[in-house]
């Protein structure tokens, strides 16, 4: 802290200032007169964090001999808290890594006298210049106090700025748009267009910063101001601002207005080029709508091609409907081809290739190194293929160069044709190529070759091959170099938990546990055990701001650091850490302040889970009520609109019934900002909130128009069919077309529902590629309308686009409660047919043709979806082919055991018994390795802990996980004793195939380190029993297990007794993995209390099995329905308490669910790694 002499000088020298300025003592006329803003309530935390992130570099926080806090004239300077705001930023570690040897020594130097600048400073434009002028770390600070300020003055005052002025502002915003953008976009009313092209060429230069939300808020923006400069109309009616307070049945009034016409082409020329790498994410009817000659204009101006230079994400179809009218309208044939190399990120939807010649081969495939979308490899396939060809299959140096990152498409066998030299001068493209893990494999071992001791520079140049890197070899490396290395931040995402676990051993030889954690990337901070942060110096919640902690990692640094009190200057800090933050912690906040930490952790909302949502949600409305009881019958749209969208949904529903029509306005403002996921997909709330806001509508359904319907926001997803069948046409189509981006539709909708849209659009077989693109994941509704879809020209590309675009089903299945409503599988396999087609004739319905031969193209192509091809169409695949396609056939976890034994026979066929198969051969075999037997498993060579955790991914049986054990047992000669955390580590689910008497052996304080992965092996009862004795070893007793300790353990709890379950805190409850609460047997689970059982979170109690109930009381059943927040649906029969097990319904048996649990946790172990 300051001393008062400090505080008293500071207050003087500007209070002189500020006499002299009251004095007419201004600088002269011809400077900037920009006004100081307005400064909201959160302005010093977003300048304090900016700050942070100064400290973080390394810089010495500045000391300033500047003032006190008296004056009423400073008090409106928002000057006067630079001093606050410095005195609050922790000084960062002392470390080799971080130090600025070019710094002078007055830059180095701690305290910084500004005051005799300061007073010179009359409004914000000087403020600017001055930061402009400050040298050094100095400026650091300074930048990150004006770039907040400066972008709070655009938004408040954008339209009254001259040009120039804007300019500055944006040049001293830009920091912290950077840094941190808002979560909530505020953007100016700025109506002049140059004034909108300077603000846009900034948000574009933050493009890549930027989220989705942002990006659309942002064209959304320059949509409305073109539309109100260029068109003289409004997209949406304006809100009266003549009477804000009257409403009309519940909504505000409305003012006449003049509503932009559909198709309106607010897309010329100028607005394309001021659009930049906004484009990529424009709707594909406004690409659709511009005019020709002004697109063209576009594509023939210089500006064009910087513009897609390096866009990544960019929606497929978008993507190939501008591709085909630049080509179609703007050039001729010869022309577009020779001007390749303009279309930037453009050519990733190049729809020709295979007809370029060679040298424009090489040209297109220059421009393919950023592209992302799914058909992408193929066409580098068949560049790569042309290329070759043309040089006689010759590998040479001049070859590899040539392809350049679009090598990694060629198979193993012809990778290893390229010598050691030829990869090492290919280094650069090479290091950024995507590579699988037998290809990285390879390259790595031809690289670094015999040499057992990597040096750090060398490790950093393989870049994306550092996943071949072997963890034996990671291991020995030194820190020097690479700690705090923004390079290895990089290399560190591509590393197998594994891996990272092992560089982080090796670092910890040559650092202490504080510098260790204050180096790690945020990809590496994971890897690091509980006991390794006892160690390091974290005593303030200011040091885990910006840091990517898991949720046990959180949980544990803020009990350490806070105990069970936090204060809501602590909660601001948090960031990722918030997944830390317990019920009791929020409990324990003071009642006057419940609002207001609600509103904080709304801006965490991200890394809270659907527990803690649920605490904040409990906590904020028994306060308000304690404050003014019967809140909620008389609130008012104000305090509405003050509490969080994500908490609102949580009220109980007799007072979402009884909320006032008052308050309709803010309440449908409100259901626009839900995520619904939060709920239980059968929550009365979600019920009671759509009733709520369908009466907030006008009552008679056929006069409603979209956009009023629309208002509901992801409410229209509760819609029942029947309701919506009462809708005008047009109201009808647009809810529709909405209801195709829902992530959960109620069972019992689906079938009227899949009805109601074919009454409206016709027999999907018939649907054109407008319709299929707006309805498209509907046709989900129905199991056998997919694969009724007739083979068209666009099918192909629109159902691969479609599944890239849907969220990705989880490896392992989340509780019913919260799983999404579509099943991928049914157009996952009509794509499989669509690809397969061109070489099947006389095909039979619902049965590829067995003579079909899988080729390399198209196996490579298909990718996850070569788990539909027929044993028999496996047994056909040539040897050849086999070989070259084993890594992308390995990686499939799900084959059944028919397609296992057919490419088992390959195997055969290819080396006649599974014995002669070497190391990397099983690397590159992966999941195949499934089919064979515990006796072919136990005789196989594996003497790397890396091979064992690329295998245990796979569904191996509990026989076939103890031959895998037995035969690195075997071949490394490693003893159980000796085995250390990272052995431990890398052994996966194979831990599981120890001896009982083996497990026993394990060294507690090895255990302790990597007991987290362990948790995660899919163990029988028998093993996790001693697994868990192995953990009371290691942290004593269960019921003194702490939160972080409970939620690192995973399915070792399982292995908990009665007595053990029994006595577990309520308050750790929550902590339990939910993938491990079907694994729990049902007569423990009963063991639970009441207050237990309430205490399990939703998602955890939602994974209770129907086995699992049966074995509960009655009392016992509806605590845990209390828990998953469906408690008023569940009628449960009274009968005493019978404990008799319910029928089974058919299909596989309820213990069948929890074998298909532990089995997907292995294909979860690794690919997930460390969850945070």
């Amino acid at each position: 802290m300051l001393s008062l002499y400090s505080r008293i000088l500071i207050l003087s020298l500007l209070a002189q200032w500020a006499t002299a300025m009251s004095q007419g003592m201004m600088a002269s006329g011809n400077q900037s007169t920009i006004s100081f803003p307005r400064l909201p309530p959160d302005f010093k935390e977003m300048a304090r964090k900016l700050m942070i992130t100064c400290s973080k570099r390394g810089y010495q926080v500045p000391v300033l001999m500047d003032n006190s806090l008296n004056s009423s004239y400073l008090m409106e300077n928002p000057i006067s808290i630079i001093p606050e705001l410095l005195s609050s930023i922790p000084q960062p570690f002392p470390s080799h890594s971080t130090l600025y040897s070019n710094e002078t020594a007055d830059e180095q130097n701690p305290i910084w006298n500004i005051t005799e600048k300061i007073w010179n400073c009359t409004n914000m434009g000087h403020l600017i210049e001055l930061t402009r002028d400050i040298p050094g770390s100095h400026s650091c600070f300074m930048q990150a106090f004006v770039a907040p300020l400066s972008w709070i003055a655009i938004v408040q005052n954008g339209t009254d700025f001259v040009k120039e002025d804007l300019v500055k502002l944006i040049w001293a915003a830009k920091p912290f748009l950077v840094t941190m953008p808002p979560s909530n976009f505020s953007l100016p009313p700025i109506s002049q267009i140059s004034h909108l092209a300077e603000m846009m060429k900034m948000f574009s230069e933050v493009f890549n910063i930027l989220s989705e939300e942002q990006r659309n808020a942002i064209i959304g923006w320059v949509r409305e101001r073109v539309a109100e400069k260029e068109f003289a109309c409004l997209l949406k009616p304006p809100v009266s601002s003549a009477e804000p307070h009257k409403l009309q049945n519940g909504k505000p009034t409305i003012l006449p207005f003049q509503k932009c016409p559909p198709g309106m082409p607010w897309l010329k020329a100028k607005v394309l080029t001021m659009m930049g790498p906004f484009l990529s994410r424009l709707p594909i009817e406004d690409v659709k709508n511009i005019p020709k000659e002004e697109l063209c204009e576009f594509f023939r101006a210089p500006d064009f091609s910087p513009i897609f230079h390096n866009i990544s994400g960019m929606h497929p179809a978008l993507g190939r409907k501008l591709f085909q009218r630049l080509k179609q309208e703007c050039s001729s044939g010869d022309n577009f081809t020779q001007n390749m190399d303009r279309l930037g990120s453009l050519a990733c939807f190049y729809d020709d290739a295979q007809h370029l010649n060679v040298t424009l081969s090489k040209k297109l495939l220059y421009q393919l190194d950023t592209c992302d979308n799914s058909e992408i490899d193929k066409v580098k396939r068949q560049l790569v293929q042309k290329i070759l060809d043309n040089n006689d299959g010759s590998y040479t140096q001049e070859i590899l160069q040539s392809l350049g990152s679009a090598v990694s498409v060629l198979p193993l066998s012809k990778l290893y044709r390229f010598t050691s030299k030829d990869l090492y001068t290919s280094l650069p493209s090479l290091s950024k190529a995507k590579w699988n893990p037998a290809q990285a494999k390879t390259l790595a071992k031809k690289l670094l070759g015999e040499d057992k001791n990597i040096t750090g520079e060398k490790l950093l140049s393989l870049g994306s091959m550092v996943r071949g890197v072997g963890s034996d070899f990671l291991k020995k490396v030194k820190a020097e170099g690479l700690l705090g290395n923004q390079v290895l931040e990089y290399l560190s995402e591509k590393m197998s938990s594994l891996q990272k676990k092992a560089l982080v051993e090796a670092f910890r030889r040559d650092v202490n546990a504080s510098e260790l954690v204050k180096g790690l990337s945020d990809s590496l901070l994971p890897s690091l055990s509980l006991s390794m942060l006892e160690k390091a110096d974290l005593s303030s919640v200011d040091q885990l701001e910006g840091r990517g902690w898991t949720h046990a990692q959180s949980t544990f640094l803020l009990k350490k650091i806070l105990g069970n009190n936090i204060s809501l200057n602590e909660l601001r800090k948090l960031g990722q850490a918030v997944q830390g933050v317990t019920c009791e912690m929020i409990e324990r906040v003071n009642q006057s302040n419940a609002l207001e930490m609600a509103q904080i952790l709304t801006k965490s909302s991200k890394w809270l889970s659907r527990d803690q949502m649920r605490c904040a949600a409990q906590k904020l409305f028994a306060s308000l009520e304690e404050q003014r009881p019967g809140y909620f019958s008389d609130i008012r749209n104000s305090e509405l609109q003050a509490i969080p969208a994500m908490l609102l949904i949580h009220l109980p529903v007799e007072k979402i019934q009884n909320l006032s029509d008052a308050v309709c306005s803010a309440f449908i403002e409100k259901m626009n900002q839900v995520n619904l996921s939060c709920l239980p997909n059968s929550s009365p709330a979600r019920n009671a909130l759509t009733r709520r806001a369908l009466s907030c509508l006008r009552a008679n359904t056929t006069d409603l128009s979209a956009s009023e319907v629309l208002s509901l926001g992801p409410l229209v997803c509760e819609l029942s069919p029947a309701w919506m069948s009462s809708l005008n046409p047009v109201a009808l189509n647009s809810t529709l077309q909405a209801l195709a981006s829902c992530l959960h539709i109620r069972q019992q909708y689906r079938e009227h529902l899949f009805r109601l849209l074919t009454d409206t659009y016709g027999d999907p077989s018939y649907w054109s590629e407008d319709v299929m693109k707006a309805l498209g994941p509907l046709l989900l509704l129905n199991d056998t309308a997919v694969e009724k879809l007739p083979s068209k020209s666009w099918l192909k590309s629109y159902l691969s686009d479609l599944i890239g675009s849907l969220p990705c089903q989880p490896m392992v299945p989340p509780p019913k409660e919260f799983s999404s409503w579509l099943d991928l599988s049914a157009l996952q396999r009509k794509l499989f047919d669509l690809k397969t087609a061109n070489a099947v004739q006389g095909r039979r319905k619902r049965e590829v043709v067995p003579t079909l031969q899988p080729t390399l193209p198209v196996i490579e192509d298909l990718g996850q979806g070569n788990v539909y091809w027929s044993p028999t169409q496996l047994y056909n695949m040539s040897v050849q082919t086999f070989k070259d396609t084993m890594p992308t056939l390995g990686e499939i976890t799900n084959y059944s055991a028919e397609q296992l034994a057919a490419l088992k026979s390959k195997v055969l066929e290819a080396w006649v018994s599974v014995t002669m198969l070497n190391e990397s051969q099983i690397v590159e075999l992966g999941c195949i390795s499934q089919s064979f037997s515990p006796e072919e498993l136990r005789n196989l060579s594996i003497t790397s802990l890396d091979t064992l955790e690329l295998l245990t991914i796979c569904n191996f049986t509990q026989a076939q996980r103890a031959a895998v054990w037995q035969a690195f047992e075997k071949g490394t000669r490693i003893s159980v004793p000796g085995l250390g955390d990272l052995e431990m580590v890398g052994l996966g689910q194979f831990i599981c195939g120890l001896q009982l008497t083996q497990v026993d052996q394990l060294n507690s304080t090895q255990f302790r380190e990597a007991v987290e992965v362990v948790g995660r092996a899919p163990c029988p009862m028998n093993i996790t029993e001693r697994l868990k004795e192995k953990a009371v070893a290691a942290f004593g007793k269960p019921e003194t297990w702490s939160e972080a300790q409970v939620g690192i353990m995973g399915n070792i709890m399982a292995g908990l007794s009665t007595v053990e379950l029994g006595r577990l805190n309520s308050t750790v409850m929550p902590f339990i993995q939910w993938s491990t609460i079907p694994l729990i047997p049902p007569d423990r689970l009963a063991a639970l209390s009441l207050n237990q059982l309430k205490a399990l979170g939703p998602d955890n109690a939602a994974m209770v099995t129907e086995a699992q109930r049966a074995g509960l009381r009655v009392d016992q059943r509806a605590a845990v329905d209390e828990a998953v927040g469906v408690k008023t649906l569940r009628a449960e029969v009274s009968s005493g308490t019978s404990t008799a097990p319910l029928p089974q319904k058919g299909g596989a048996p309820v213990q069948r669910m929890a074998e298909y649990v532990v089995l997907m946790q292995a294909i979860m172990l690794m690919m997930l790694g460390y969850v945070r």
